[in-house]
């Protein structure tokens, strides 16, 4: 299959480890507290921040990323792989 094509049907593998998942929860926090704080004052700066939360929060729950999968990184460390294989779970191996 394409590798665009792959990409925007969302059909890859995981490819963020524990690491890059929690800083990616951290930043959605923040970016939760920032679109809340300027909900009232700057409602444009709000709407972008609520949409990066949730990006970053979607990253997070489904354990992959676009951005990642086209630069053809994988953040997956190599306890986390061989955990992964031992239950079976898929995940992306960009120097197939």
């Amino acid at each position: 299959m394409n590798k665009f094509i792959k990409g925007i049907t969302y059909s890859y593998n995981r490819n963020i480890g524990w690491q890059d998942r929690t800083i990616r929860t951290v930043v959605g926090i923040l970016a939760t507290a920032g679109a809340i704080y300027f909900l009232k004052t700057n409602m444009t700066a709000s709407v972008l921040l609520g949409i990066f939360a949730i990006a970053q929060f979607g990253t997070v729950l489904s354990a992959r990323c676009i951005m990642c999968y086209f630069a053809g990184q994988c953040t997956i460390g190599k306890q986390e792989k061989n955990s992964l294989e031992a239950k079976a779970i898929p995940y992306e191996n960009p120097k197939k």
